[in-house]
Formats: structure tokens, C-alpha cells, sequence
């Protein structure tokens, strides 16, 4: 660029001939377009400076120096990243404009596949207790929903009572009413589950539906389970793993804890392998009966009032069962079977069904044993305290067994030998009582015509019993490990043969051993550490009140228990203050003067839980010289969850002697004053 050159101007206005005064004032004065030419002259001479002076920033580099923009080097951008960010500029442009237009179409009032549905119930109800189903469905859009449809798959349990709008055929689909924009409706369905405790009841829905201005329907599903929690009452089948061909064998159907009955009347029914019957009887008719009459159960009801089961036959190989109601006690039904036939396979399962118009059963519990058979013409049946089937034993109880024996063929048993064989970890030999002289031989007793002159030859029909006992060794803390169970039969040889084989063999009875729960009761007027609990005179004296404190500790560690309750009869002349529960809760009762603490659920690793409360004496003076009762003795029961079997223990007496109590016996001699 070539070198720009500063022209300096000269304005003109005049020449000047002379300077004096004289010139000055015969100077002409400027017109008004001379004024305005000059003024333009000066605006343009003052824009070319500034232009001069930008040129010169412009032309310069860092130094201050001019430019040759003959020899400039201009560097150009490179074209791929000019490429680059037009196309990010253009991705994120269409990306927010999906995304608006998502969010315009598809918000919750726009998407019209966002209908909500659901079906709740309660979590957890009782076999037979009548529940309801909530179908709810809404509508979040702003678009109205037509045609409607809901189908419901019920559990297989699940029996229909009503519903909140009647439903097409079959209680199980509906045509729905139109549902306007945020409309929500819920749909009620009620009925009853009977189905096996601890059973997952899944009910599944499905509901169609057609938005406006749509020609395809939209469905939704939802699903729900509810558990059967319990039946209402407890049942357990005491059996024995050894049968008899060609005899009956006992079953004993047990109903117990009856707090709610929700299924009414229910049937019995067996399930039976080929050439085996089976039939509920009673105690009186020897366990051969299977007569159409109504029998009664043996019970062991809760009161003397307390009413017994009803059992009636009800075609083939069922029995209805009616008045199992609270307050209801300890029901046994015994049964009995007869398998004719030898089977690998014997199963014999005993059912608890519900039936009803339509003769559809809902079972709700069963249990199905396969029994080792045994044909023996010379039958030997073991009892343990008075029962032939497996059952629950407690530590530190004697075991009272009765072997018999009976010659059902028509030859002669000659030189018979008969042996008892028990074995387990808690039995206490040495208090080992064997009638008949029986001779112990490495745990076994063992009888020969020595001690029992009929085992010389027990001729067709002839028929005998051996009895014999034997105490359980108490639970200690260095048990844990041992083995809980005690395994008992009998065994026959003849001709004075060593015995051996299964043929010979009586009945098996596999008795599991109780928790080892115990109640431990002490009523005090001082604590162990000598401080008053108690307050008043002592001993009690005529028209004075003296209270004590009862102390109660439950101790368990083996199996779970449940139903774990202490009750206590009160005498009328004592009364209940006030109490400490670290577990459950205590309850007192003026009718009857009771007192029940109810623990319920105690599991393994709570191993102690204690309870307290103080009772009140005021002695009259008909109690005057005498030692009164304060607890005729508390009763503890739970239900053992292993061994299925109700434990019950009771406390021994307390009175005013006050028998736990070593600081008060020291002055106390328990004689009211």
C-alpha cells in the first residue's frame, strides 16, 4: 500500500495590503455562504484527521510500526470445524424441538396410555374371612376414555359373594361406564379366600380402553396377592410310620387354639392308595366302626361347659365337621385305615376341605403319610402314655409304654422272645421300671418265658401285655446338640431265634422332645437385694393391707414357640395393684380375678422375658391364725412350633409363708395376726 501523504492546506480569505488600524477596519465582512463554505471546510478537514488516525491503529502492528499490506499473511479457518459446529448448532436445535413437542404431546394430561389402575386388598386375612378387592382406575388426561372393559382372573381359591356393579356372566368382567377426563372410579369386589395357611392368593387384571378421536384400544394390567395368614385354629395329625396289613391302624386328627372360624362347617376326606379303607370312629366302638351315625370327638374341652365337635358321615370317604367355634377346647378326632394289600407307595393323605353348592372342594390343609407296612400273623402294638402314634414328650417326664401282643393265626408261637428297643440321648436308665421282670440287654428290655411263662406258647387268639417305664433326663445348657427325639418299637422271635428282620416288627413311635419351656413364679416382700417390694404389716394382720410382689420369668431356648400365655386364678380375697411387662402385655380381670399375661410369639433368641405385679391381702377375721393362699400356682401354655404340640407347665403353690422369700422367713412366720 503506498505511503499515504499529509496535504497541508492554506485557506485563503483575502490579501492583506496593510496591518495598521486603518486596514482593519475598511476589511470587508464575510457574507453568510463564505461562513457556511468555512464551516464545511473545517468539518472536512477534522474527518479526514480522524480517518488518518484510525488508519495508522489499523496499519500498525505491536511495535507502532506501519504495515505493508503488500506482504500481509491472512490465516484461514479451517473449514471441518466450521462444519463441526454447524451441525452441533443443528443437532441441539432439533433436539429441543423434540423434546418440546414430547413434552406437549405426552405430558400426564396428553398421553393418553397413562390411565392409572390398580388392585389392592388386605395383605394378610384368615381362611374363609370375607374380604373386598379395590379395583381403582383414573383418568389423568384431558381426553375423555370410552368402551370400558375390565377382566378380573381370580385366585383359585377365591369364592365370589358380591360386587359393587354387577358384572357380566360369570362375576368376573364388566363393561364400564365412559370415563371423563381426571375422573377417578374404584370398583369394589367382595368374597372369601380358603386356601392352605401361608398361601399367595395372586389376583390379575386386565382393563381395554378407547381415547377419543382413537379407532385402537389401549389395555392396562395390574395384579395383587394376599396371604393367608392362618385358618383360625390350629390342626396337627398324629400318626405312626409303621401299619399293620390287614388291621386298623390309628390316626388322631387334632384341633386346638380355635380363635376364629371363618370356614363354618368343613368336611374330612382321605386320600387312599388301592385296596385301603379309612373312617372316623370313636373312642367307644374300639376303632372299627364306620357306621352312619353321628359320632362325637373326644375333646378336652376348655371348661366343663365348653361343647365337643360334631362329626356326620357325608358319602364315601368323607366326614362334616360342625361346632368348631371359640370358646371350644382341645378337639381329638381319632381315625383309622386299613391297607389289604402290600405297596411300596402307601400314601395316606388326610384333607380339610371346604364344599360348597356346586361341589367344587377348596382344600385349605392336609397332610399325607407313607407308612412302613408290616405283616405279622403275631401283631405287637406299642403305646406310649396310652397312644400308638407319634407324638411330643417333655424333659424331665416319665414315659409309660405297653407293649401287647396277640397270636392272629391259627398255628402255635412257641419260645417267643419279645424286645422292646428304645433309644435316644434323654433316657434316664436308671429309673427304668420293667414290669414282667424284663431284663436290660444295651438299651434294649428284652422278655422270654423266664419272666413271662406265656411267651412258651401263645396259642391262636391268645393275647398279652408287657408293661414298662422310663423318666427323660431334665434339659441343661450343655444339651444344646444333642438329639431331640426318642425312637421306640418292638420285635419278636420264636424258637428262642435271635431277632431280627421288619416282618416282626410292632410300630415305630418317634416321640420329638418339647421345648424347654419353664415359668419360674415367686411372690416377695423383699427383692434379692433386701430392698421392699411389699408394703404393710408382716405377716398380715386382721384389718390391714399388705401387699406383695409377684415375680414371673418365662425361660426357653430350643424351638420357637407361639400362643405363649400365663394365667393366674386369683383368690377372692386378693386383689391387683399394679404391674411391669418387659415383653406382651398383662391384663386382670375383677370377674373372675385373673390374671393373664399374654406373651404370643416367643422366639428362639429371646431365651427369658419376666413380668411383674403386685397383689394386695387385707385378711378378715376369719383368716385369723391361718396361713392364706396367695397363688394356688400359675399355668404357662404355648404351642411349640417343631413339635406342633401344646407344652403346659404349672407352678406350685404360694402363701403367706412366703416360700421364695428368705429375708421375710426370718421374721415371718405367714400366720395372719
Amino acid at each position: 500500500m503506498p505511503e499515504i501523504k499529509k496535504v497541508k492546506k492554506v485557506l485563503r480569505v483575502g490579501q492583506e495590503e496593510s496591518s495598521g488600524l486603518l486596514s482593519f477596519v475598511e476589511r470587508p465582512v464575510p457574507t453568510a455562504s463564505e461562513v457556511t463554505n468555512f464551516e464545511r471546510v473545517i468539518g472536512r478537514e477534522l474527518r479526514e484527521q480522524e480517518i488518518d488516525s484510525n488508519l495508522d491503529e489499523i496499519y500498525s502492528d505491536r511495535k507502532g510500526g506501519r504495515v505493508d499490506v503488500k506482504k500481509m499473511k491472512v490465516k484461514k479457518r479451517p473449514i471441518f470445524l466450521v462444519r463441526f459446529f454447524r451441525i452441533l448448532l443443528a443437532i441441539t436445535l432439533l433436539s429441543l424441538t423434540a423434546y418440546f413437542a414430547y413434552f406437549y404431546l405426552f405430558s400426564n394430561s396428553n398421553d393418553i396410555s397413562s390411565m392409572d389402575f390398580s388392585i389392592s386388598s388386605p395383605d394378610n386375612i384368615i381362611a374363609g374371612q370375607e374380604f373386598s378387592y379395590q379395583v381403582s382406575y383414573h383418568n389423568p388426561t384431558k381426553y375423555p376414555f370410552s368402551k370400558l372393559h375390565l377382566e378380573l382372573q381370580y385366585p383359585e381359591n377365591f369364592i365370589f359373594v358380591s360386587a359393587s356393579r354387577p358384572p357380566l356372566s360369570g362375576n368376573a368382567s364388566w363393561d364400564l361406564a365412559d370415563l371423563a377426563a381426571g375422573e377417578n372410579v374404584t370398583l369394589t369386589v367382595t368374597g372369601q379366600l380358603i386356601a392352605p395357611p401361608d398361601s399367595a392368593n395372586v389376583i390379575f387384571g386386565h382393563l381395554s380402553y378407547l381415547p377419543s378421536s382413537f379407532t385402537s384400544q389401549f389395555k392396562k394390567d395390574a395384579s395383587f396377592s394376599t396371604i393367608i395368614s392362618s385358618l383360625g385354629f390350629n390342626v396337627n395329625l398324629d400318626s405312626s410310620g409303621t401299619a399293620f396289613l390287614n388291621s386298623n391302624n390309628d390316626l388322631t386328627l387334632i384341633f386346638s387354639e380355635v380363635k376364629n372360624n371363618y370356614l363354618g362347617d368343613f368336611n374330612i376326606t382321605f386320600s387312599l392308595p388301592e385296596h385301603a379303607s379309612a373312617a372316623v370312629v370313636s373312642k367307644d366302638v374300639g376303632g372299627n366302626s364306620t357306621s352312619s351315625a353321628i359320632l362325637t370327638a373326644t375333646s378336652k374341652p376348655a371348661s366343663t361347659s365348653s361343647p365337643n365337635l360334631v362329626i356326620a358321615p357325608d358319602g364315601g370317604t368323607s366326614w362334616r365337621v360342625s361346632g368348631l367355634y371359640p370358646p371350644i377346647g382341645r378337639q381329638e378326632i381319632p381315625l383309622t385305615y386299613k391297607v389289604t394289600q402290600e405297596s411300596d407307595k402307601a400314601m395316606i393323605t388326610v384333607r380339610l376341605e371346604k364344599r360348597f353348592d356346586n361341589g367344587q372342594p377348596h382344600i385349605f390343609w392336609e397332610k399325607t403319610i407313607q407308612p412302613q407296612l408290616v405283616k405279622s400273623n403275631l401283631n405287637l402294638t406299642l403305646l406310649l402314655n396310652n397312644s400308638k402314634n407319634d407324638g411330643a414328650v417333655i424333659f424331665g417326664q416319665p414315659l409309660n409304654y405297653s407293649l401287647t401282643y396277640a397270636n392272629q393265626d391259627s398255628n402255635t408261637y412257641k419260645d417267643v422272645v419279645i424286645m422292646a428297643a428304645l433309644s435316644g440321648d434323654f433316657l434316664d436308665w436308671n429309673s427304668l421300671q420293667a414290669g414282667n421282670n424284663g431284663q436290660t440287654q444295651n438299651r434294649t428290655i428284652v422278655w422270654t418265658k423266664n419272666e413271662v411263662p406265656g411267651l412258651a406258647a401263645i396259642k391262636s387268639g391268645d393275647s398279652g401285655v408287657l408293661n414298662f417305664s422310663l423318666n427323660l433326663l431334665p434339659f441343661t445348657a450343655d444339651d444344646l446338640g444333642k438329639k431331640m427325639s426318642i425312637v421306640s418299637y418292638g420285635q419278636y422271635s420264636m424258637d428262642s431265634q435271635p431277632i431280627s428282620g421288619e416282618s416282626n416288627k410292632s410300630n415305630t413311635i418317634t416321640s420329638q422332645i418339647n421345648s424347654d419351656l419353664s415359668l419360674n413364679e415367686q411372690i416377695r416382700y423383699f427383692d434379692s437385694n433386701n430392698i421392699p417390694v411389699g408394703s404393710g404389716p408382716l405377716p398380715p394382720t386382721v384389718g390391714q393391707t399388705t401387699s406383695f410382689r409377684v415375680h414371673w420369668t418365662i425361660k426357653n431356648s430350643l424351638h420357637e414357640l407361639t400362643d405363649t400365655r400365663v394365667v393366674l386364678n386369683l383368690p377372692a380375697y386378693i386383689t391387683l395393684s399394679n404391674n411391669t411387662v418387659g415383653v406382651g402385655s398383662l391384663s386382670y380381670n375383677n370377674s373372675n380375678n385373673q390374671v393373664v399375661w399374654e406373651v404370643g410369639r416367643l422366639p428362639v433368641s429371646v431365651s427369658q422375658v419376666e413380668a411383674s405385679f403386685n397383689i394386695s391381702l387385707t385378711p378378715t377375721e376369719e383368716n385369723r391364725n391361718k396361713i392364706l393362699v396367695l397363688s394356688p400356682g400359675s399355668t404357662v401354655t404355648a404351642m411349640d412350633t417343631v413339635t406342633m404340640a401344646e407344652i403346659s407347665q404349672t407352678t406350685p403353690a404360694k402363701t403367706t409363708k412366703l416360700e421364695d422369700d428368705d429375708i421375710a422367713g426370718l421374721s415371718n412366720s405367714g400366720i395372719v395376726k
